[in-house]
């Protein structure tokens, strides 16, 4: 399986994604610079935090147009993983390959620290590792990181098992349903604020983000060899 990070201006969080991949989990991953125009050869794409073109107009707007974007666009429509976290989350909904929108935390501050969250749906590729309703921590850095959608989308996410990961015990954001990360309805794509990648070895005091990476590449070698 060989896993894209995409780059874009302003990204801060993609070395981070990459050595979660590379070094802890020995996964086959390169850099892909968003001025690229072919994701040729890549059984899955990661789409990591930071701020994108210093989140100008609106997180993540800018980054949608990137010139990689239609091959995320397309890796996503042939049924390929497609995971981006945190600033990747907010260009995942600016680019329409996820609903709703990422709106200004309720506390219009910045919010960094570690917060518990409920695994809702383990049936993905990216959380199999998992059990339903599993409490894990994961750390946060946001200030655009509250979810909303309208009433019919947000029924529509419940009712087809959509949401991945849930808030637990607090709100940080002011998220609606207390979501913390969604999947479209296919499955192969999941956004979600939290940064697993930060949460991967013990020596950093939390490894409860590493099956996120450990399911994908279970599930994704699957999906590369057909």
């Amino acid at each position: 399986m060989k896993i894209a990070v995409i780059v874009f201006p302003g990204s801060n969080c993609d070395i981070d994604l990459y050595e979660a991949l590379k070094a802890v989990c020995g996964a086959d991953v390169d850099y892909v610079d968003h001025q690229q125009t072919s994701l040729a050869g890549y059984d899955a794409v990661m789409l990591p935090g930071g701020f994108s073109y210093g989140d100008y107009l609106r997180a993540g707007a800018i980054a949608r147009f990137a010139k990689i974007m239609p091959e995320v666009k397309r890796l996503a429509d042939e049924g390929k993983p497609v995971f981006g976290t945190c600033n990747g989350f907010q260009i995942l909904t600016e680019a329409g390959l996820l609903p709703g929108a990422l709106k200004k935390n309720d506390s219009q501050n910045f919010v960094c620290k570690t917060t518990p969250l409920e695994v809702v749906n383990n049936q993905t590729i990216f959380t199999s590792q998992y059990q339903e309703h599993e409490r894990i921590n994961l750390p946060i850095a946001h200030a655009d990181g509250s979810y909303f959608a309208d009433q019919a989308t947000l029924d529509e996410l419940e009712a087809n098992h959509q949401v991945v990961f849930r808030y637990a015990e607090e709100n940080p954001n002011g998220s609606l349903n207390n979501i913390a990360g969604i999947c479209n309805r296919a499955g192969n794509v999941l956004g979600m604020m939290p940064h697993p990648e930060r949460a991967v070895e013990a020596i950093l005091g939390n490894t409860d983000g590493l099956r996120v990476f450990k399911s994908l590449l279970e599930n994704g070698t699957v999906i590369a060899e057909g």
